[in-house]
């Protein structure tokens, strides 16, 4: 593989042997993106306050706090354990929570005894034991995250609540998922060797993706919808799931591997959390000038002491179904980047 991670490139969609999105969760609705599911959400349901973990995207919480709910954080992360914290939470009426299922790491939760609404974020593992059987009142994604598509936010009620109205298509979106399907397959031309530049669609990805958070709230483009009827996303999962397995046999004492202890939860990706910033930059450095090019989830403010020591330390490697024909040479340059 020329390289690993980065921005989906074009990948043609086929259904044998699986199944598309919608067979797993019928009665959902999209979004150009998953901050506008949220959006959406608090929009019509007008909550005074939202409960956010505050190991988060912070780029989205400026979104939520455009709606004007006023947001508190509790102290969540991928290394604590939520159902200890989310029952203690000083909850007022009004009040909604939101709860994340870190890269696909953690087991089925039951929402039952929070006295508020309860919104989840599927957005690591769309189709896991957790998301599938879930008792919130409603679920989100962003399922460009998961699924190489150029826009994508899904909303479903386990609960059967309704839903937020479908919205309104936008020129402005349009436009955008027109220049991300074309950076995409620039992409794939680059990866096959046909065209031997990145600037044109490495700008292509870095203008679109600015454009994201000042896009306004807009229904998935059909394109999009049509290219999630024929994508096998059954197949996708198990794919990266082999992949991670693989990867996983990867040891070292300046890391460890975050894993789910449950088969029918999905790993994200093979993500690595060191024992310092220093040796994870250090791997990060070595992987980077390999064309091998990792995640930092997320930047996070520095009040947020015991978050922001786990994303300085964090580093997350795509091991998706694009690199099953070459995932033991991503293992190698990992190995060869612990070892320096």
């Amino acid at each position: 593989m020329k390289e690993f991670g980065s921005d989906y490139h074009y990948i043609e969609p086929c259904l044998s042997n699986g199944k598309p999105l919608l067979e797993f969760l019928p009665d959902s609705i999209f979004f150009a993106n998953g901050r506008q599911a949220i959006q959406s959400l608090i929009n019509e349901n007008k909550w005074k306050r939202i409960w956010l973990p505050e190991y988060f995207c912070y780029e989205v919480v400026s979104a939520i706090e455009k709606t004007g709910i006023k947001v508190l954080f509790y102290a969540d992360n991928p290394l604590n354990d939520d159902e200890t914290i989310v029952p203690n939470i000083n909850y007022k009426e009004g009040d909604v929570l939101f709860r994340i299922n870190y890269f696909g790491l953690r087991e089925w939760r039951t929402n039952k005894g929070i006295p508020v609404t309860v919104i989840e974020d599927h957005s690591h593992d769309l189709i896991g034991d957790w998301a599938l059987n879930s008792d919130a009142d409603w679920c989100i994604a962003s399922i460009r995250k998961i699924i190489p598509i150029p826009e994508g936010g899904i909303i479903w009620s386990p609960k059967k609540h309704p839903l937020p109205k479908i919205a309104s298509q936008s020129d402005e979106n349009l436009i955008l998922v027109k220049n991300r399907w074309k950076a995409m397959i620039l992409k794939s031309d680059y990866l096959k060797e046909k065209i031997s530049s990145k600037t044109e669609f490495r700008n292509l990805f870095i203008e679109t993706e600015k454009q994201f958070s000042t896009l306004p709230i807009s229904s998935l483009t059909p394109d999009c919808m049509n290219y999630l009827a024929h994508f096998n996303i059954k197949e996708w999962v198990a794919k990266k799931k082999h992949n991670w397995k693989i990867l996983s046999g990867i040891k070292s004492e300046k890391m460890q591997v975050l894993s789910s202890r449950k088969t029918n939860c999905h790993e994200f990706s093979f993500t690595m959390l060191f024992k310092s910033k220093e040796l994870r930059d250090r791997a990060r450095h070595f992987l980077i000038n390999n064309n091998v090019y990792p995640t930092i989830l997320w930047e996070i403010p520095e009040e947020k002491k015991n978050s922001k020591d786990i994303s300085d330390r964090i580093l997350c490697i795509p091991c998706d179904a694009r690199y099953s024909e070459s995932i033991n040479q991503l293992k190698e340059y990992i190995e060869k980047a612990l070892n320096e």
